[in-house]
């Protein structure tokens, strides 16, 4: 059963820190090196240094950015900078945010969740994870001893009685608002009151929870959990073994879910003719004009008015210089959703055609801005383009809870969450 629990979260103290907008940063996978710079130079106490620190000549083990880290959130604690809530508590958040001419208001609540493997069936995945992020996620968790981006995760909520008690909750005054360059406009409450809090935790008890974002994050904390436990013995009700996440009823109308594009890159002369030729074979391709970033809206929405029914593929490059709209000629063999997704085909049967498990890792990179991929191949940077459909979300929590797994990067729910605005410490209890 999911064991989901009020903590004493982290917070910014504005009269120390400044403005929360100026604060606040996205996870760190998604922050380019560009927007890492701007971000450190928003302010001085922006959430980055303790997410994802510069490297400095000079950094040996031991003596790097996450030492750094962790010595700058000490400092932070110390000064008042950031302060620990005086009880615990769970969080609602509410964002806002327009996306393709459309507002979006998103709904969260944010709270400590017991980490259960995952053949527990209480959290479950949706797709495979790749060993480099967890490497770096771990190192983090050693030397800070905290949490500060939340992972997504969806629930369905019987009864609405989550609903209920956070619509309760944001009836009075937020405790934090922020307007941060590139997220969502956010505001936060607390739920501290004691029946609330047990009134949640029932209502979830058997509720199974899906990881919409944070797979790698997950498993690093199992990790992490398990390393600790070696060392010495761990009480039930100690941080570690919980995971900071931000929970978000499948019925929400703000839950948006968009493709996960790819590129092919660094493919050899003939691997490149090679594969060109089975996707030339495999699929009825329609023309949609010469490769243009400007197009890149246009030609998602033509992809997406395509059948759900049938495997479809958006091809940048597959003729030099030409877009094209790909359905595959062949049903898949299987009625199962995940067998028919056009993921789990382009990855099992398209790339297979061509490239090995272990090239694949190679030659092929992920991007969730389709006009990124146009300009990739337009400028030379990368060879062929897929722009790719989302996952409808009734298949993807089908496939969920059967426990199957798409292929890695195969959702992308956008926006992403805002890293410091609760942050999860680990050391003690929750």
């Amino acid at each position: 059963m999911a064991d989901v629990r009020p903590f004493r979260g982290v917070r910014y103290n504005t009269r120390s820190a400044g403005d929360l907008s100026t604060l606040l940063c996205p996870p760190f996978d998604v922050i380019s090196e560009a927007e890492r710079e701007r971000l450190y130079a928003g302010s001085p106490f922006n959430v980055i240094r303790l997410e994802w620190g510069r490297d400095e000549p000079g950094d040996t083990p031991g003596n790097d950015w996450y030492a750094r880290a962790a010595a700058l959130q000490a400092e932070w604690l110390a000064s008042g900078v950031l302060e620990k809530d005086d009880s615990a508590s769970m969080y609602v958040i509410e964002e806002t945010f327009s996306f393709a001419g459309n507002d979006y208001i998103r709904q969260g609540l944010i709270s400590a969740v017991r980490l259960e493997e995952f053949d527990r069936g209480v959290i479950l995945p949706h797709e495979f994870t790749r060993p480099g992020p967890k490497v770096d996620r771990l190192e983090l968790m050693r030397s800070a001893k905290a949490n500060y981006s939340p992972l997504m995760v969806l629930y369905r909520d019987p009864g609405s009685v989550v609903a209920g008690i956070m619509k309760r909750a944001m009836a009075g005054d937020p405790v934090a608002n922020a307007a941060p360059e590139g997220l969502p406009s956010m505001r936060l409450w607390r739920i501290s009151d004691l029946a609330d809090i047990e009134s949640v935790t029932v209502a979830l008890a058997d509720t199974q929870l899906y990881l919409a974002d944070g797979h790698h994050r997950y498993e690093t904390a199992l990790t992490y959990r398990d390393e600790v436990r070696e060392t010495r013995t761990v009480s039930p009700g100690e941080a570690v073994n919980f995971r900071l996440m931000t929970l978000i009823s499948v019925e929400d109308p703000g839950l948006l879910l968009l493709g996960y594009h790819r590129q092919l890159q660094d493919a050899s002369a003939d691997e490149l003719s090679r594969f060109r030729e089975y996707v030339l074979g495999a699929f009825d391709l329609e023309d949609k004009g010469a490769i243009d970033p400007a197009s890149a809206a246009g030609f998602e929405a033509a992809l997406n008015a395509i059948s759900q029914g049938r495997v479809a593929i958006g091809f940048a490059g597959v003729e030099p210089g030409r877009l094209h709209i790909g359905v595959m000629r062949t049903p898949a063999e299987a009625a199962d959703e995940l067998a028919a997704s056009d993921y789990t085909r382009l990855h099992d049967e398209v790339v297979r055609s061509t490239f090995t498990v272990e090239r694949e890792q190679t030659v092929v990179a992920f991007e969730h801005n389709a006009a990124a991929v146009l300009r990739a191949v337009s400028g030379g940077a990368a060879q062929v383009g897929f722009v790719m459909r989302a996952v409808p979300i009734e298949p993807f929590e089908t496939i969920v809870k059967r426990g199957q797994r798409l292929p890695s990067k195969s959702t992308y729910f956008h926006p992403k969450l805002h890293t410091g605005a609760v942050i999860q410490s680990l050391e003690g209890d929750l």
